[in-house]
């Protein structure tokens, strides 16, 4: 009788350790998903294929990185903005050391024009982890919401040894916006920007940054308004000049996956291919793009340099995706059937 109640609890203790396992397992393929979005800004899944998953066990992924607060992320995309702010909340009770969750919190509270609420967390993720271009871009916009040049300054001055050319960018729109003019102090930073990242005083890309700096456009039209010029310049067949624009736009605005795909079919008329590509695959893989356009591009690129093989990849892709109707379908056909 002990012999046959111990192999039972040998069964049970061997199923539970299955059970748990295949818990895991899938918590590691959901977790490599939201990981990977988190990183690239993305949405790959719909908020509701989370609900298939168990999110309380394990709670948090291999990197202590809470599962609702990623989670928080698909329903803010959705628009469900209370449900996410309380799981960005009851994330930092989680684990209160990452302030991932006071970033996403900072953004939230931006966009919900609570701008006390988004300077109090953007603050805490910024000082947290300074050198991160989410936490950067949330807090400079608060400090110049609340027109703050002397805490930008400090913040500036911890991140500026860094080699990011986007937390340059960031600081002299926002400096500009706060002075609502073209100071000397900016100009010293202008200046200090060239030297660091060895830039010519005819490069295209400085002086349009400039001008734009020079004329006072606000920065949260600034991408905008160099995407437009850039746009001006592909419509003329300046194809380097255009690229380097958009390349900028996306600095500033480095969310709006457009910037990216648009500097990338510059590229792609140019003797750069390898950057033509290397955009085109941050628009594919970490923004995640399904409409097929860069899968297109990138194709004819391929095709271009000779690499039908990896050419023909990408075009089935876009076909997949439906870009173009029957455009792709033929291209595809004519060059890799």
């Amino acid at each position: 009788m002990r012999e046959k109640i111990f192999k039972i609890l040998i069964l049970s203790f061997l199923l539970s350790l299955v059970f748990v396992n295949y818990k895991f397992f899938r918590s590691g393929i959901l977790q490599a998903v939201l990981i990977s979005d988190y990183n690239s800004r993305a949405f790959s899944i719909k908020a509701e294929n989370l609900n298939k998953f168990d999110l309380n066990f394990p709670n948090i992924t291999q990197t202590t990185i809470p599962i609702i607060l990623l989670q928080g992320r698909y329903l803010k995309e959705i628009d469900s903005i209370d449900q996410a702010i309380d799981l960005f909340k009851k994330s930092i009770k989680i684990n209160p050391y990452l302030k991932m969750s006071e970033g996403e919190l900072g953004i939230v509270y931006f966009d919900l024009e609570e701008y006390d609420s988004a300077y109090k967390y953007s603050k805490l993720a910024f000082y947290s982890l300074p050198n991160n271009n989410t936490h950067r871009y949330t807090y400079f916009r608060t400090l110049t919401q609340r027109e703050d040049s002397l805490e930008l300054e400090t913040a500036f001055n911890l991140i500026k040894d860094n080699n990011n050319t986007a937390h340059w960018v960031q600081y002299m729109l926002s400096r500009k916006a706060i002075s609502r003019k073209y100071t000397k102090h900016v100009d010293s930073i202008f200046e200090a920007y060239k030297t660091k990242f060895n830039i010519s005083s005819d490069d295209i890309q400085a002086n349009f940054f400039k001008s734009t700096l020079v004329k006072g456009t606000k920065s949260v039209y600034a991408a905008a308004d160099l995407s437009m010029k850039a746009d001006t310049l592909f419509s003329n067949k300046k194809y380097l000049e255009s690229a380097k624009l958009y390349e900028l736009s996306a600095q500033i605005d480095p969310f709006d996956y457009t910037h990216f795909q648009n500097s990338a079919l510059a590229y792609s008329n140019t003797d750069f291919s390898k950057k033509a590509i290397e955009l085109f695959d941050k628009v594919i893989y970490e923004f995640k793009r399904k409409d097929g356009k860069a899968h297109f591009y990138k194709g004819i690129l391929l095709l271009k340099i000779d690499k039908k093989s990896e050419a023909c990849i990408y075009l089935k892709q876009s076909v997949e995706y439906g870009f173009s109707g029957v455009g792709s379908a033929q291209i595809y056909k004519n060059f890799c059937l």
